[in-house]
């Protein structure tokens, strides 16, 4: 359970992130852009747990939880993609 809420609890500061980029953005109306992000976060909800099972099938389950670890550790490698430049940054 406490490795549930670590993970909650990491994960979910992401989000606010990607809404306040989706609707910066100039590539699409920003309600499309937001719209997609949830799409895409929905789509992790149901994609996922059937991803961990295919994958458990293949190499086991403990191996599949470690894959899924490794994975979450990407996510504040790659945070500099999301978060943009120093310069674009706004200080509130």
């Amino acid at each position: 359970m406490a490795g549930f809420l670590l993970i909650g609890l990491g994960a979910s500061n992401i989000v606010p992130v990607y809404f306040r980029k989706a609707g910066a953005q100039t590539a699409m109306p920003s309600a499309l852009a937001i719209g997609a992000i949830t799409t895409t976060g929905y789509a992790g909800i149901l994609v996922g747990p059937a991803g961990i099972g295919f994958v458990a099938n293949a190499v086991g389950l403990q191996a599949a939880f470690w894959m899924v670890a490794a994975l979450m550790c990407l996510i504040p490698l790659t945070a500099h993609i999301v978060a943009g430049s120093g310069a674009e940054r706004r200080h509130v």
